[in-house]
């Protein structure tokens, strides 16, 4: 294991090491586990399929929550599994969140994949200290470049935290970044997800009111406005103005208003009027509900490099 600024780096995957699949959330299709399932033993590992990651299913769940509750303490653990894939998101996760026991993360530090819902778990494993992968889930873990399921093992095996490099197109988003560089935490994830965790202890936000922080943001399905109004209560918290620097992943499936045309330009809109004026800010990056769903590492230290028309993140490596 690796701590820094208090956060610790899950220790790293030996061939032979177990991963867990469960699905703490909405109801997973059964092919998605397999085919991930058989990813994971190709890649010389021990694929674990957690007894209620395919049922029986409680409405849209995947499962009851006292099911899906002993699969994810089960799976946190079990000594020989290193690291803890969710199937899916949906909704559900959050469901878990009070019934951990306190300092069950910390003390079986271990590696949480997922995003979209499972942003919820991410907080969880935040609390507890832990960096954590915010990337893709069952249905994209496959021999794909584009999937990303290939980085996150470079990640949880050789402790590789490959810069990312990605454009600003604003004619196609209807933004401009803004120039800069900043280093701070990365944090973020779903935004419906998170600001849903306001004001408990779950409240991944707040960690910028005493640390320095990066934000990353991506949603689906979600008006312009409402988002707007998540950006004015972060704001009115405090949050917005104490922010490093902000990584806008994808927002799919929204349609325009008659305020603005896309989310982004909503968002450079709502930071140039509130947010730091030495603050970097970088749309286009490659994550959320899309194929290039990039892997990033939640609650690593990390440095935002803006310009113009494109943005470099770069992790800070671990003594």
């Amino acid at each position: 294991m690796i701590q820094t600024m208090n956060n610790i780096f899950p220790g790293r995957l030996k061939k032979g090491d177990c991963v867990a699949i469960i699905a703490p959330a909405s109801i997973v299709k059964d092919e998605f586990i397999d085919s991930a399932a058989e990813y994971i033993s190709r890649k010389g590992y021990r694929p674990v399929v957690m007894p209620h990651a395919k049922g029986p299913h409680e409405g849209n769940y995947a499962a009851s929550l006292p099911d899906r509750l002993d699969d994810f303490l089960t799976a946190w653990t079990m000594p020989d599994v290193r690291a803890v894939l969710c199937a899916r998101g949906g909704y559900g996760a959050v469901h878990l969140l009070p019934e951990i026991p306190e300092g069950i993360i910390a003390n079986n530090p271990k590696w949480l994949i997922g995003f979209s819902d499972i942003s919820a778990l991410h907080s969880l494993t935040l609390h507890g200290g832990l960096v954590s992968v915010h990337g893709p889930m069952a249905k994209d873990w496959k021999e794909d470049a584009v999937s990303g399921s290939e980085m996150i093992f470079r990640i949880m095996e050789e402790g590789v935290f490959p810069d990312c490099v990605f454009s600003c197109d604003p004619e196609t988003t209807g933004a401009e970044n803004t120039a800069g560089s900043a280093s701070g935490m990365l944090i973020g994830g779903n935004v419906a997800v998170l600001n849903g965790l306001a004001a408990t202890p779950f409240d991944m936000l707040a960690k910028t009111l005493d640390t320095d922080c990066i934000l990353f943001i991506e949603d689906i399905n979600e008006p312009i406005y409402k988002l707007e109004r998540v950006l004015y209560r972060l704001y009115m918290q405090g949050v917005i103005s104490r922010l490093r620097g902000v990584v806008v992943g994808r927002f799919t499936d929204y349609t325009a208003d008659r305020n603005f045309r896309t989310m982004e330009e909503m968002i450079r809109a709502f930071l140039l009027r509130y947010g730091r004026r030495d603050m970097p800010v970088a749309f286009g990056f490659p994550a959320g509900h899309v194929a290039d769903n990039c892997p990033l590492l939640i609650g690593a230290e990390a440095r935002l490099e803006v310009s113009a028309r494109e943005a470099r993140l770069v992790y800070e490596k671990p003594a």
